[in-house]
């Protein structure tokens, strides 16, 4: 008998065959996944398709609006690089392309098939989802917009950048979800309008 015959697999063997274990991140890209595909992000279903314990996914995300905020914060940043990565135009100071930037996303998110469906299949929900600190969304949006504010060069000393960017962020989603929020259309436009007379009074222009 040759030396690796009968012999019991090695620990190195063991491990290699062994799948790994689920990640946060994979959790989130399954449900990112259905939730494009307009299946609903059920916690029994998704930590059984995870692979892990349901204790153990509400261990890792509290709730089933924070897993929904972390995939909808996920569209929400792919959409910010697209819109970043156009670049400024010609005519763009800081404070324009910021203005920008924020009218083509307002737009972008509120177009976007997946969300709106999202909203609209159970607007209360949607929104506290969308608009509240319930979830990730909110918060990393002014977070987003206080670091781009940041690079503003007129802004009044006397104004808290993070003050303006809640400002901003809060204008936005009453214009954007205004068809949620009041009946009336969505107005991405009249969200862009007023974003820029913030920044313009926070920057000293009229």
């Amino acid at each position: 008998m040759t030396s690796g015959e009968g012999s019991s697999p090695q620990p190195d063997d063991l491990m290699s065959s062994t799948p790994p274990k689920p990640a946060r991140a994979d959790v989130i890209d399954l449900a990112h996944r259905w939730f494009l595909d307009g299946r609903r992000i059920d916690m029994q279903q998704l930590a059984r398709e995870s692979g892990i314990g349901r204790a153990t996914l509400y261990r890792w995300w509290g709730s089933r609006e924070v897993v929904i905020g972390e995939v909808v914060w996920r569209i929400i940043a792919e959409a910010i690089r697209r819109v970043e990565a156009r670049g400024p135009s010609g005519s763009d100071d800081p404070a324009g392309r910021f203005v920008r930037n924020f009218g083509t996303l307002a737009d972008t998110v509120r177009t976007f098939e997946p969300l709106t469906r999202f909203v609209a299949d159970d607007p209360e929900y949607g929104l506290r989802v969308l608009t509240s600190g319930y979830t990730v969304v909110q918060g990393r949006m002014i977070d987003w917009a206080a670091s781009r504010l940041t690079d503003l060069p007129d802004l009044d000393p006397r104004i808290e950048v993070r003050d303006l960017a809640y400002a901003i962020v809060r204008v936005g989603e009453a214009f954007v979800w205004s068809d949620i929020i009041t009946g009336d259309p969505p107005q991405s436009g009249k969200a862009t309008a007023m974003v820029e007379l913030l920044v313009s009074a926070a920057s000293g222009k009229r």
